[in-house]
Order: structure tokens, then sequence, then C-alpha cells
């Protein structure tokens, strides 16, 4: 079925979450949708505050994430939460859905959950995310909370999104070379072990904190390596606590605004791209380049020359 877009803007400036649910498959499905509704927006007097999650998988990042909730909903604080999930390579689906940890929320409407699909995007995240988060503050959450696909090396993304990451390890062997590898030690505002009732928790908490002493930083946050177990409601105070020190910190030394600022550059080249990229394919539609495309899959022309060819047409708009 398809909805009014006026009608559905127009719902989720007056607070209405089936406007919400619905915007946000639109920017999912239609990815020129962004820059038809931005501007008709309304932008909330308070600015959400954006937790990002990540780490490998099976780190416990879904069972932490509902614990946040359950804390950050006893402040009274309003929680958009975006699970993303691995895509199916065949329906570009989410594969793993809901997530059934969270659903005890699912009769809060000061909750908001919803998982997506990667969609095979490298950086762990959905290239609707960054879209998505601004409904969301359209909506009026508090925080909003975005965990991640575990895909390791790539899964560094996040950093450009939140205000606020949280790295989340298990004391299995090599999480504390992942953590190097992966280049997480460079991203991560606050560090948790979790599942710390097992062994090698204590090792990996030391070897985290030492990497941490050897990062050259101009910042004099100090970051915190916390031990957690989430299954059993531990440590979760001690980091919701470190979330609201390190807005507190950056708000304070401007740090915050700054960062957003930066990320708004960012977010510029990304949707510059996004918008390239459906011009372009709007532009393959044409039979001049249709047949320029023929030639080249024919072997007729270079495929180098193809593209000389169609880069013309969309420089000149005709």
């Amino acid at each position: 079925m398809k909805y009014n877009e006026n009608d559905l803007i127009n719902g989720i400036n007056s607070g209405s979450r089936v406007s919400l649910s619905r915007l946000i498959s639109l920017v999912e499905s239609d990815k020129s949708a962004i820059f038809r509704i931005s501007n008709l927006l309304k932008k909330k007097p308070k600015s959400t505050y954006v937790v990002g999650i990540t780490g490998p998988p099976g780190a416990g990042k879904s069972t932490l994430t509902n614990r946040l909730i359950q804390k950050f909903r006893s402040k009274k604080l309003s929680i958009g939460v975006l699970a993303v999930d691995p895509s199916s390579p065949f329906t570009g689906g989410a594969v793993l859905g809901d997530r059934i940890r969270m659903q005890e929320h699912a009769l809060d409407d000061q909750v908001f959950i919803r998982s997506i699909g990667s969609r095979g995007d490298l950086g762990g995240l959905s290239n609707s995310t960054s879209a998505i988060i601004k409904l969301f503050d359209s909506f009026g959450m508090d925080i909003v909370i975005i965990e991640t696909v575990g895909v390791g090396q790539t899964e560094l993304d996040i950093i450009k999104i939140s205000d606020c990451v949280l790295v989340t390890l298990v004391p299995e062997a090599g999480d504390g070379v992942q953590a190097m590898k992966a280049g997480l030690m460079e991203i991560g505002d606050v560090f948790i072990v979790n599942k710390a009732d097992r062994g090698g928790a204590d090792k990996l908490a030391r070897e985290i904190d030492y990497m941490i002493s050897l990062k050259h930083t101009n910042s004099s946050w100090s970051t915190k390596v916390i031990l957690a177990e989430a299954e059993n409601n531990v440590g979760i105070d001690e980091i919701v606590q470190q979330i609201e020190s390190f807005k507190s910190y950056e708000e304070q030394n401007k740090l915050l605004e700054v960062k957003r600022n930066k990320r708004k550059i960012t977010e510029i080249e990304s949707l510059l791209l996004q918008k390239v990229k459906l011009e372009v394919e709007e532009l393959k539609k044409r039979e001049e380049i249709i047949n320029i495309i023929s030639d080249a899959s024919s072997g007729k022309i270079k495929t180098e020359e193809a593209v000389n060819l169609i880069f013309k047409f969309f420089k000149n708009g005709s």
C-alpha cells in the first residue's frame, strides 16, 4: 500500500508511531525519499543522543541493548533502537528479524525498536541508518541505540553516526587480537568485557586497558573498561554512568558540537554519492545509454570509453 508522504510527515511531527514506522520503511525501500522529506521534518528543541554498540558476533550486544533500554526507561527517557541485522543475499531482508530479547518493551510507547537489514553494506550499517536517526530525532527520542552487525574489521562506520561508541568484547581466546586488528581500539569511548563470569575476563580487561594507555590522543577523557554480565544485569549501572559522563564531558568541552559538525561533512559526501547513483540509475533508462552499454557488453567499444560517454551525458544533464 502506498501512503501519502505529507500525511506521514505530519504524523511523525505530531508523534504518531505508525507514521514513524511507515517513514522508516519508506527510507529503507526508496533511497530518494530522504531528499524529499528532510526539509519537512520538524526539528525538536532537544537533540537525540546516539549510542552505538559494536563488537564481534556472540558478544551479547542484544542482551546489553535490552538492559540499557531498561536503565534509560527508569530515567524516564524515550528510546529508539536500530538493530542492524545481516541481510539475506537473496532477498535483501534482515535474516534475524526483530530481537526477541527486546520484545518485553513492545507495549511501551516510549520505546521504538526496529530491525533493519545491512543490505550488504560493509561498514556493518545500512545506508538508510542516518536517515532513520533523523526520523527518530524528529519524533523526539531522547536516546537512539544502534546495535550493529558483528562483521569484524569492516564494522567501523558506527563512529560516523554515533555520539558515544560502546565496544563490547568477550573473554574468549583471540578477542584481544580482534580488538587491535579491527581498529576497535581507535573508535571506542567505553569498552565492555561482557560475560565476565567466564575465565579470562580480567586478563582481557587488563590487555584493553594497556592498549588504551598506548593511544596517542589530545583528549583528557579517561576511557574506561567495564566488566559486565548483561545476562545477569551486572555492570549495567556503571555503563550508563559512563555514557552520561562522556556526554557531559564532550558537551562541557564543546567537543560534541565539533563531532556533529564533522559528521555533517561526512553525511554530505555520503548523500552526494547516493544522489549521483540515483541520477545515474535514471540515466541508464535512456535509449542512448542503453545503446552505449550494449556496445560495451558486445565488445564494440571498451568499457572505459562507455563510462566516459555516459559521464558526458551525466555532466551535460542531457
